[in-house]
């Protein structure tokens, strides 16, 4: 076999005319442009002084291009390089400067920011519901719940190499503890986020209800009626579940919650009061029962054998025995619509099982909801109840793209400044979810941030040029090239916001 046929004849030169890579890159900047995102970055950081490069079109352009992989400051010379496609595009200097800025002005900086990029929000969500004709549901199990936006709480740790300030060790390794909301209907959307020290609770109370306040503001005015919102057992706590049915009290407003629940002695306790009938067969993510074959079943692949089928999964309800049980309410305090169900597993091997679970066989997990008990058709039903608490692990996935996205890697050691490079990765994060729901089809809508690098953002092409007018031609025989044509000309239809 010849291995270097591929290269004989090759020639390698660095005087190329009008070649641009990481063309894609131009989709997201013109999406910023349309939704009114640059603007409203613009007017916020506004200043009396002349600058040559615009601070909100900048922190815009860093966002593009923290969303297109960079992950230190200097990789923000992907775009300032490319000037024959971008124009004047600021140097990496000017980036850290904007940071800085921003880092100095604290709180009213922050502010400002969010309040354009929700701006923005409100114009592109109009536009997502125009297009789909609705927002997208929220996908339980087999089923698809419209009407509803949800909202999913969790922490994660940003790990540091390096001696920066406040990183400090924590359960989970040395960096810091960054809280973010997503928003579950638009794939994953950064809706709120905080930088926090390293140490910082994982059920820190006033840092959720901040998050959780910050979240729902965030979303545009219409959508706020009928909301979801799930958190883990490690950001539970009293107060974030006080707050949670404090809003769902409200008068023409829905929310139901969804939320961990740690399984302490009173709730092992009612579990040992359990009958085997009153458990109920959990459900997948197709909708079907958790169930498998047994070792010793029969040849029929297809026999309704009881015993040749083996329950993965149950769920059942301990609100009755929390509250009426043997030793009387044992839920005083809490809000009175809150229901606390149970949800009991094979363990999988290696799993670390408490000496209770050891004993019984089962891993158990908690969660309590405020779903009216009264709740009809599959949605009252406790599997599905189970099924909605279950994927909160979707913002688990939103957590791993944002660190290949900005969220992974903070620059300095100020902690000021990595808050803004915060900003502007959430920022970026925005962007990818509207550029998929708003211009791409199929498995481009629904990718992640690196193959939507490899696909999209990182192709090449050819800019020409004839009299005012530039064309940029994406290489014909490139998989994706129809489709990043036909994103381009669906931002460019897009109305241009106020």
């Amino acid at each position: 076999m010849n291995v270097t046929g591929w290269s004989r004849g090759l020639e390698v030169s660095g005087d190329g005319q009008g070649v641009v890579s990481h063309a894609g890159l131009a989709l997201l900047r013109h999406l910023a442009d349309k939704t009114g995102l640059t603007g409203g970055l613009s007017r916020a950081l506004a200043t009396a002084r002349i600058l040559v490069h615009d601070r909100g079109r900048v922190v815009a352009d860093l966002a593009c291009a923290i969303a297109d992989g960079a992950r230190v400051i200097s990789d923000f010379r992907v775009m300032s390089d490319q000037s024959e496609l971008f124009g004047l595009v600021a140097s990496v200097p000017t980036a850290w400067r904007t940071l800085a800025e921003i880092a100095r002005a604290g709180g009213r900086a922050d502010r400002r920011i969010t309040a354009a990029v929700n701006a923005a929000r409100r114009h592109a969500w109009a536009q997502i519901a125009a297009r789909h004709g609705a927002l997208p549901g929220i996908r339980l199990a087999d089923k698809t719940l419209a009407g509803v936006i949800c909202i999913r709480l969790d922490a994660t740790v940003t790990l540091a190499h390096s001696d920066k300030e406040l990183a400090e060790a924590g359960y989970k390794g040395y960096g810091h503890y960054p809280l973010i909301g997503v928003c579950d209907n638009t794939g994953g959307e950064p809706l709120a986020w905080m930088l926090r020290r390293g140490s910082a609770g994982s059920n820190t109370t006033a840092d959720h209800l901040v998050l959780l306040d910050a979240a729902i503001t965030a979303l545009p005015p219409g959508f706020r009626r009928r909301l979801m919102v799930t958190c883990d057992g490690a950001g539970a706590s009293h107060g974030l579940i006080a707050r949670l049915d404090e809003l769902a009290a409200r008068r023409g407003y829905e929310l139901v919650y969804s939320v961990g629940w740690v399984l302490g002695e009173r709730e092992r306790a009612a579990l040992r009061l359990i009958p085997d009938q009153a458990w109920q067969i959990a459900i997948d993510g197709r909708g079907e029962v958790r169930e498998r074959r047994a070792d010793d079943a029969c040849a029929d692949l297809c026999c309704a054998h009881r015993a040749c089928w083996i329950e993965e999964a149950h769920v059942t309800e301990l609100t009755s025995l929390l509250r009426g049980g043997p030793h009387g309410d044992q839920l005083a305090g809490w809000p009175a619509a809150m229901r606390v169900f149970a949800r009991r597993e094979r363990p999988h091997p290696g799993a670390q099982l408490s000496l209770f679970e050891a004993a019984d066989g089962w891993r158990y997990s908690l969660w309590v909801t405020n779903r009216p008990a009264a709740t009809r058709g599959w949605l009252g039903q406790n599997a599905y109840i189970d099924a909605a608490h279950r994927v909160h692990a979707r913002v688990e996935d939103a957590i791993r793209t944002g660190k290949d996205a900005g969220l992974g890697h903070l620059p300095s050691h100020d902690f000021a400044v990595n808050a803004a490079w915060l900003t502007a990765a959430m920022t970026g994060q925005v962007l990818l979810a509207w550029l998929k729901l708003l211009a791409l089809d199929g498995d481009l809508a629904s990718a992640e941030p690196k193959t939507l690098r490899y696909r999209v953002l990182h192709a090449a092409a050819r800019l020409a040029r004839g009299g005012r007018r530039r064309r940029l031609k994406i290489q014909a025989t490139w998989p994706w090239a129809e489709a990043i044509t036909t994103a381009w000309q669906r931002i460019d239809a897009l109305p241009q916001a106020p």
